[in-house]
């Protein structure tokens, strides 16, 4: 009986630690209420039980005195889990409080977590003073002193001076989840200073702290020894995280299905484990207890990540059970595990890498036997049990895979069956080299050129497996709905849990109803009401709107661009696409080749299909409009536009109000704002103008060729030198749209505009403060929503 309410305590813990990340205060007095409630009825039920021997209340269900104390602990727990969270959740808002205020910081500086940048150096500090916490820092230097500055920063405990600001997130359905990830990590706030408000402070770091330097040393001292590019994915597969990996190598290992091999897996920690269980023979007795200390150790070397701690707990506690001849109920053992890293830090139940970790695990304890069975009994039992385990774990994971990169792996049971083998071997080898590199520094030579050649192989197959055409499906978001159903059909067809009760039939019927449920929730996706949307995304300082008409056409309108680093085009436009499920973009329109127009153009024409690109004729000579006509040769039609022109886009007319009028690669313009094409689309009954970056002089050019409009996409973010009286009163616009990066440079929107807008009537929406925006035309006209604040109505 302990067995089963152990997981139904911890089911209820963790529904009171969600229950603080949502919904906070409002529960509290609900929980406490509930489980004060259940407590008095248990005394009662308890008092009259032994006081009545006989009657219809001995019989009645809740009479039952361990039923009811195993309720109450139940209740307990959610009352347990909630208060850990909101816990966790209160630090959040004292660090809140101090922000837009003049602080004083003293702590240390997480080594793995610093970066050195064009202007300074950024890292993450474990705060001590005013209030324990994590905060972002930003540490302006010169290129002279910055590597002395860096080794410091990471070797003692600073002080420094200044004001904590609220970080800024792009706030996209679809895509990386900055504010969450904070939220989860227990980021207070972020701090820019200079070197005169940075003080060194003569006491060392915390002793975990230096730990996260070590492993830092021994990454650098690797990847110097390294000598390709692929070499960087190494040290990540064996000491965490994989900053140094070129993104386009990660999107390999994640359309080969492969994508957990670049950080700290299971895999790797049982391999290390076999690996010191030999190494270390020799201690005899003592030979267990020394591989559980080295493994406690490498857990502080990687960080302590969720993934990490979990493997390294099941392996300590699972040899201590070897030690003395016991047999561990590892699904038990799993679960304890899990609540463990919860009391140390509630929200980790929220985090990518914790979810799959002990998702994947789970399913392989609890169906792994019964997926291998459905294999050909033809097959090698090597075969088959390679084949169960890898699909096993990709049929668990395959509802978070679709909901955070909405992007799902066909071949990687094929991948891990020939990548695999490869790719352990060279993190083997890797290893081996780690652990001579202080005693034997030669050996490396002989052992990282054979592990970067394995790894350089394996690398070189991934690339041709995720060349294939059906190497992997974008997958638009299925809902929680969905992914309930999901798991449901699963549980049901390999008769797992609660379904072991129901008959073969039951569960036929079971499954049925359920994939139908499935394909309604995937289905709502891609059959919508086929009303006319417009989707503003949050690209920060840019531009990048997507029409969607009742046709069915997908129109994009610039593609944003980062400033200082960044691809726009992988880090909001196609995970932003895929949750929507486009598949294609029919019609790619960029005003004009500003980097923060059409900086996201080639990266995207890179990985999805673009029917139709429209140009003005000046953007040619653009950079980033190069890469683009590079990336798409034979595979898009190209068009420069002209001033008066019209071209009708499936059931959307475009009519091009403002273009330059030359089409040459060494045009006299410098002022690229000024032939910015303006742009007026009319659909469904509706119209919206898209002015780019235009000028006052281009739009009164323009106006000749405009109509009244229903949205107003706010030209050059709401600047002093766009937005004229005379250009909104020709549109008269409902609503405007103003595409900001908060805390900008430039000042943007500026105070002038934004005046301008409210005397012409008009409703501003700022992605700055909303995030995305999406517009539905619905029959009583244009209706908002803001993804910061109504997520849930993307």
């Amino acid at each position: 009986m302990f067995k089963n309410w152990l997981y139904i305590v911890f089911f209820c813990f963790c529904l009171g630690d969600v229950g603080a990340w949502y919904c906070r205060k409002s529960l509290f007095g609900i929980f406490a209420g509930i489980a004060a409630f259940w407590g008095l009825f248990s005394a009662c039920a308890c008092v009259c039980k032994h006081r009545c021997t006989e009657g219809w209340w001995q019989r009645f269900p809740f009479m039952d005195t361990k039923r009811n104390l195993c309720v109450l602990c139940s209740m307990l727990m959610l009352l347990s889990g909630y208060a850990a969270g909101n816990g966790r959740q209160q630090r959040q808002e004292q660090w809140q409080a101090l922000q837009g205020k003049q602080i004083v910081l003293e702590g240390s500086v997480r080594a793995e977590s610093l970066r050195k940048k064009g202007q300074g150096i950024a890292a993450i500090l474990e705060a001590e003073k005013p209030l324990r916490g994590k905060v972002r820092i930003f540490i302006k230097t010169d290129h002279k002193n910055t590597d002395l500055i860096a080794h410091r920063l990471i070797t003692h405990r600073i002080r420094m001076t200044g004001v904590l600001k609220e970080p800024v997130y792009l706030w996209n359905a679809g895509a990386y989840d900055g504010a969450r990830a904070d939220r989860i990590k227990g980021i207070g706030g972020k701090m820019t200073v200079t070197l005169s408000r940075l003080q060194m402070m003569e006491s060392p770091v915390p002793f975990p702290l230096r730990f996260s330097v070590l492993s830092r040393n021994i990454r650098e001292e690797a990847l110097s020894r390294l000598h390709s590019k692929e070499g960087a994915i190494l040290p990540g597969m064996i000491l965490g995280g994989y900053q140094d990996v070129d993104p386009e190598e990660a999107d390999v290992f994640r359309d080969n299905g492969i994508a957990h091999l670049l950080a700290v897996s299971g895999t790797h920690v049982a391999m290390l484990t076999m690996f010191l269980y030999v190494l270390l023979r020799p201690l005899g007795a003592y030979r267990l207890y020394a591989v559980q200390a080295v493994l406690a150790l490498y857990a502080l070397l990687c960080g302590l990540q969720p993934a990490v701690l979990r493997a390294v707990l099941m392996a300590c506690v699972l040899l201590w059970g070897q030690k003395r001849k016991k047999q561990a109920d590892s699904f038990r053992l799993l679960v304890l595990a899990a609540w463990l890293l919860l009391l140390v830090e509630p929200f980790w139940l929220l985090d990518i890498s914790y979810q799959l970790s002990f998702v994947t695990t789970a399913g392989l304890l609890l169906a792994c036997p019964k997926v291998t069975a459905y294999l050909p009994e033809s097959w090698p039992d090597w075969l088959r049990s390679l084949s169960g385990v890898s699909l096993t774990a990709q049929l668990f994971s395959l509802p978070f895979s679709v909901f955070y990169f909405h992007r799902v792996s066909l071949i990687g049971l094929v991948s891990n069956l020939l990548l695999l083998p490869d790719l352990e071997a060279a993190a083997l080898i890797f290893l081996s080299g780690l652990l001579a590199l202080p005693f034997l520094p030669p050996v490396t030579l002989l052992l990282f050129p054979v592990a970067e050649g394995l790894l350089q192989g394996a690398v070189a197959a991934g690339n041709v497996l995720a060349r294939l055409p059906f190497a992997a499906l974008d997958v638009a978001d299925w809902g929680w709905g969905g992914v309930l159903c999901y798991y449901a059909i699963l549980f049901a067809f390999l008769d797992i849990g609660p379904f072991l009760l129901l008959s073969s039939r039951q569960r036929r019927n079971w499954v049925l109803a359920m994939a139908a449920m499935v394909c309604l929730f995937v289905g709502s996706r891609y059959m919508d009401s086929r009303q006319l949307t417009i989707h503003f995304m949050d690209v920060g300082q840019g531009d990048a709107a997507l029409i969607r008409t009742p046709a069915g056409q997908n129109i994009l309108i610039d593609t944003g661009g980062f400033t200082g680093g960044g691809d726009v085009a992988r880090s909001v436009l196609l995970p932003y696409l895929r949750y929507l499920g486009v598949k294609r973009i029919d019609a790619l329109c960029l005003s004009h080749g500003d980097h923060d127009h059409a900086g996201g153009a080639a990266g995207l024409a890179a990985k999805m299909p673009v029917g139709h690109i429209y140009l003005g004729a000046e953007a040619a000579s653009a950079e980033d409009i190069k890469k683009l006509l590079d990336t798409i040769k034979g595979k898009a039609e190209v068009h420069y536009l002209g001033a008066g022109e019209q071209w009708q886009l499936g059931d959307c007319r475009m009519v091009v109000a403002s273009a330059s009028s030359r089409p040459s690669l060494f045009s006299g313009i410098t002022n690229t704002n000024s032939a910015s094409l303006i742009l007026q689309f009319f659909c469904a009954g509706h119209s919206i103008v898209f002015p780019g970056d235009a000028d006052g002089d281009t739009e009164e050019r323009s106006l000749p060729f405009l109509q009244q409009a229903d949205v107003l996409k706010v030209g050059h973010h709401g600047s002093e030198t766009s937005s004229s009286p005379y250009f909104l009163h020709r549109l008269r616009p409902r609503y405007g749209i103003i595409s900001v990066g908060a805390q900008n440079r430039y000042g943007h929107p500026s105070p002038g505009a934004l005046v301008r807008l409210q005397k012409a009537g008009i409703e501003t929406l700022r992605t700055d403060r909303l995030g995305a925006i999406k517009l539905v035309f619905k029959e009583d006209g244009p209706h908002w929503y803001s993804y910061r604040y109504q997520g849930n109505e993307f």
